[in-house]
């Protein structure tokens, strides 16, 4: 099963990568919960939603203000219900063409074999700093 559910989570990285949010959609439960450690005042997609429909749109906003180069699971660490995922991410900022690079981690639980909650924390620091093209505190460098 593991191996199985190994292959399953990379599949859908590739998929949320390319946009194929109704293949991404199916793997989710009706009550999805996400919940992402990030400031919304710089990525106004994400923060805390639940249901699928709040999901679709956090994907479509999340692709209509970055485009995705790269979305790919570097560790997986598998359980019986759980998952936890560090991801190496890449996107551009679409309006200023920056690029944001950095590891993310996901932290899912599964029911019924779709997934149920997922948390999502990154170094919001320095992704808002990649975004906004400066340093928020302290060096001018």
């Amino acid at each position: 099963m593991s191996e199985a559910l190994r292959a399953r989570l990379v599949t859908l990285y590739a998929a949320l990568r390319l946009g194929q949010f109704d293949f991404v959609l199916n793997a989710l439960a009706d009550d999805i919960e996400f919940i992402s450690y990030s400031p919304i005042e710089v990525f106004p997609c994400f923060g805390h939603r639940r249901g699928k429909a709040a999901m679709a749109e956090v994907m479509r906003q999340a692709h209509r203000e970055f485009e995705f180069v790269s979305c790919e699971p570097i560790l997986m660490v598998l359980g019986a219900d759980c998952v936890a995922v560090i991801l190496f991410i890449r996107v551009v900022h679409r309006m200023t063409g920056r690029s944001v690079q950095q590891a993310m981690a996901h932290f899912i639980r599964l029911r019924d074999d779709k997934i149920v909650e997922l948390r999502q924390f990154m170094d919001s620091f320095d992704a808002a700093e990649q975004v906004l093209g400066r340093k928020l505190l302290g060096s001018t460098e």
